[in-house]
């Protein structure tokens, strides 16, 4: 018994530590890639976790608010919308949501924005009153939410700034005009 355990291959402590004389056949990392593998990763999480919360204008001016088509909200990067674009755009109220339409977005960017971001009621809109073209990246202050009381399909008009969402856009909405219909 003494001589085959002389023979027998010497086992490692713990197999789970990588090889630490770099021996060929060793798949250890140096190090330094695996911290940069790491941050790179951190980074992307946080770049595409960046929302933005607007601060409302002092005076409001409906001139100053580009008009849009409901589609270019549906799809504002082929449509050349940007962040930072007041706009204004005819929709149908649909409801306060009881959830957020952005979740995991909203939620990476509590640090950022850690009290004033889960302020905002989200909301959908219609292009049409046959229910056609559902947008619920829309949102208000519960004050806004309060003073506009809207009914599902009220026409309204909304005047708001394109604010960056992750890698998308979101309408913070500063103004809504309700719409007489005809």
């Amino acid at each position: 018994m003494g001589q085959k355990a002389d023979k027998t291959t010497p086992m490692k402590k713990n197999s789970l530590w990588p090889h630490v004389d770099g021996a060929a056949g060793s798949s250890r990392r140096p190090a330094c890639s695996r911290w940069l593998g790491v941050i790179l990763l951190c980074s992307l999480l946080g770049v595409s976790a960046c929302g933005e919360l607007r601060p409302h204008p002092a005076a409001f001016d409906p001139q100053a608010y580009k008009p849009i088509a409901y589609r270019d909200l549906l799809a504002p990067g082929p449509a050349g919308l940007q962040a930072g674009q007041q706009v204004r755009v005819q929709a149908y109220f649909w409801q306060y949501l009881e959830y957020d339409p952005a979740m995991v977005r909203n939620y990476l960017t509590l640090f950022k924005y850690p009290v004033r971001w889960y302020q905002l009621r989200w909301f959908a809109i219609y292009d049409t009153a046959d229910l056609t073209g559902y947008y619920d990246l829309a949102a208000v202050t519960p004050e806004q939410a309060e003073r506009y009381k809207l009914k599902r399909l009220d026409p309204i008009m909304l005047y708001g700034e394109l604010a960056r969402l992750g890698p998308g856009l979101y309408l913070q909405v500063f103004h809504v005009e309700p719409i007489a219909e005809d």
